[in-house]
């Protein structure tokens, strides 16, 4: 049975104080310039619950010393977990709003996307849609255009983004995918992807909110064709919100296990000072 988890931290206020310096303390010295080297302290904040989270999950899954994990990056950027090759993990983060996310997955592929619901300043919302124009098939083209709410419009469009953004997330591909090879729609009560017209059913996706204004999308699947999602996979991808509807934030979604900062504290793995 495929493995999946998924994990969240909210940064408000959980840095306040001589919070942030301890939990700073909490990286080994080689990861502190991935966090000070961002001028804005809530980049900061994001950047440093993003390496925690990673370090927490993989030292309770592996059970291994909080220092002794290593990480590293794949030529496109993905973040990977060192010496542990043959175990299969695939993880990855993304933080937006006052939110981090984080996925893991074995023996597959993940991407996970944040996306912020922004309302464009100095256009209307129809004309920033357009522009988004050559980035979209006509179908989803039509599905973003298709409600009569400019605030559904402009929601579908950055759900259709975040789909997007994490499939090419859990390939490890950056921005080098185009994508409008990429073709997105609702069908069996899932969201469903077709790559040059072709159906991949060996992806599963999953969109919800984690508050009003930031949405959370999740891409997970085979490499190989010949692969098949097993039942629980597509159980996870039947529990989506689907696109071009309006997603409700549900509190009580089992999708994303939210992290406090005290979790971090209470990790048997972390060295006592």
């Amino acid at each position: 049975m495929a493995k999946l988890d998924l994990l969240s931290f909210d940064i408000k206020g959980a840095f306040e104080g001589d919070k942030f310096d301890k939990a700073l303390s909490w990286l080994p010295k080689a990861e502190h310039p991935s966090v000070m080297r961002f001028k804005f302290e809530r980049d900061r904040h994001l950047a440093l619950a993003s390496l925690l989270l990673r370090r927490h999950y993989f030292s309770q899954e592996l059970q291994t010393p909080w220092f002794d994990l290593e990480f590293d990056r794949l030529p496109a950027g993905k973040p990977v977990l060192k010496h542990f090759d043959s175990l299969n993990y695939d993880y990855n983060t993304s933080h937006e709003g006052d939110w981090v996310i984080f996925g893991c997955t074995k023996d597959m592929k993940i991407g996970v996307d944040a996306v912020a619901i922004d309302r464009p300043k100095k256009q209307s919302i129809d004309a920033y849609l357009k522009s988004f124009q050559p980035q979209l098939t006509h179908n989803e083209m039509h599905l973003v255009m298709d409600s009569d709410s400019e605030d559904i419009r402009l929601e579908t469009f950055y759900q259709l983004w975040g789909c997007k953004e994490s499939y090419t997330k859990a390939l490890g591909l950056g921005l080098s995918l185009d994508l409008l090879k990429l073709d997105f729609s609702n069908a069996q009560n899932m969201i469903k992807m077709k790559f040059e017209g072709k159906q991949l059913d060996n992806w599963v996706f999953y969109l919800n909110r984690l508050d009003e204004t930031t949405l959370a999308v999740v891409c997970c699947g085979y490499l190989e064709t010949s692969m098949a999602l097993d039942p629980k996979m597509i159980e996870f991808g039947q529990s989506t919100q689907l696109l071009g509807k309006h997603s409700q934030v549900k509190n009580d979604t089992k999708a994303f296990y939210q992290i406090k900062l005290q979790d971090f504290e209470n990790n048997e793995w972390m060295p006592r000072s």
